[in-house]
Parts: structure tokens; sequence; C-alpha cells
């Protein structure tokens, strides 16, 4: 976990507290949670997805209403899961050629084939254009 996350997680833990929402829930073993519900237990992926989506559906309601008035065709923001933005995340860290163990770790894929597929799904277009680069970089002048 980088330095900035830990940092937004401890701001959440402490808005947990002042909407008291920091209650001793323990899951599985598992305490401290950071995104809960009001009860002090930890949001489940309907939970979040819930939140996502009314979050898409507020932005894109004021976009058509925005959109009409300056008479132009609204630009809607796409459905938004956990899902989406889990795989979004792994897909990022891929791009950078991040090291495959480490992204492997940091997705807790309990299968390396399952990391994999992440790289293997990247964008053609990226790639092509990464091994064109290399190709660039050792021309011969003839």
């Amino acid at each position: 976990m980088t330095q900035e996350v830990a940092k937004a997680f401890e701001e959440q833990r402490k808005i947990n507290f002042m909407l008291a929402k920091d209650k001793s829930v323990e899951v599985d073993g598992y305490s401290g949670f950071v995104f809960t519900a009001k009860s002090g237990r930890p949001l489940m992926p309907y939970g979040v997805n819930s939140v996502l989506y009314n979050i898409v559906d507020a932005y894109n309601k004021e976009e058509v209403q925005r959109a009409k008035k300056e008479h132009r065709k609204a630009e809607l923001l796409p459905k938004v899961s956990a899902h989406v933005m889990r795989h979004t995340a792994c897909t990022r860290m891929a791009e950078c050629r991040m090291d495959i163990k480490v992204l492997q770790y940091i997705m807790g894929h309990a299968h390396f084939d399952v990391t994999m597929e992440v790289y293997n799904h990247l964008g053609d277009r990226a790639r092509i254009e990464n091994e064109i680069a290399k190709l660039d970089s050792m021309a011969v002048n003839f």
C-alpha cells in the first residue's frame, strides 16, 4: 500500500469515527474496516456497487440537463462497478510493466495464470506501439 493510500484510509477512519460508524466489528478474524455500513460491518460488493451506480446516475442526470441548456450531446459516464474498478487498476499496473509477481500479490490472485490474463488482455495497440518504439530505438542506417 502506498503512503498516499494509507493516509486516505486513515482519513476515512476518522470520518467513520465522527459519524459513529467506528464500531468494533470482527468478521472472520478481521477488524478495523475502512469502508463500512452504518452498522460498522464492512461494505459488501453490492453496497459498493450501489454507491457507484448512484454517483454515475446523479452525474448523468446533471449532464443531460447541462447538455440541453448548452445545445450539445450529453457525455454520459458508463456504468461502473467495483469489479470494473479492480480490473482497471490491475490493467493500469500491468500497462506500467509492474513486476508480474508483485502485481499478483497486490491483486491477491492465488494463481499466476489469472494475473497473466491481464497482461495478455492489454490493448494490442499499446503493445504494438511499444514494440515499434523498441525497433525505432534500434534503427540501423543503411
